[in-house]
């Protein structure tokens, strides 16, 4: 059975995987419209940093994998560190996309995007796959609870209107399979 702490992350990665698709969607976007390729990947950019990391992945580093880390310290630890090393490696990999992106190497930028959104695919898949089933069976009920709460919280702290701001904009791309 799915918690709620868990249903919260999993349509976390829901909303990122459809952002995703706008990589794909508009792939060469460049070569008839550079200023809509250049928009519509700033916005990706600024998404994945805020939403992404933000709201989400700021979310499992604070509140959910110390918490693993706490109920089962030789599982959580080697899960736990992969999977933040993954957190280091997109924030790399948004900084490159920034920087090709800002010089107009539209080709490199697209590289990197397809290789981020592959790698955040991979990513996606083994915590909704192993991590978040391992805590809903680690952690008691009322540990879960108590983390979706702090969840929310962080939501609150961060600004729900933004994170629904991302969530409806996402919605309105894949409307529109491009900018």
């Amino acid at each position: 059975m799915q918690t709620s702490l868990s249903e919260l992350l999993i349509n976390e990665h829901n909303v990122i995987l459809e952002a995703g698709k706008l990589i794909d969607a508009n792939n060469k976007l460049w070569e008839t419209d550079p200023a809509a390729y250049n928009e519509l990947v700033s916005y990706l950019v600024n998404f994945f940093s805020e939403y992404g990391d933000e709201f989400h992945h700021q979310k499992e580093e604070e509140i959910l994998f110390p918490a693993i880390n706490k109920a089962n310290e030789v599982v959580g630890a080697s899960i736990v560190s992969e999977l933040i090393e993954h957190h280091e490696d997109f924030r790399d990999l948004i900084q490159r996309i920034r920087n090709t992106l800002s010089q107009q190497d539209y080709v490199s930028t697209q590289k990197y995007l397809e290789t981020y959104m592959q790698s955040l695919k991979d990513h996606i898949a083994a915590e909704n796959d192993e991590l978040f089933p391992m805590a809903d069976d680690l952690l008691s009920p009322d540990e879960i609870d108590k983390l979706y709460y702090r969840c929310i919280d962080k939501d609150e702290e961060l600004g729900v209107e933004r994170k629904k701001e991302f969530e409806n904009n996402i919605n309105k791309f894949k409307r529109n399979e491009a900018v």
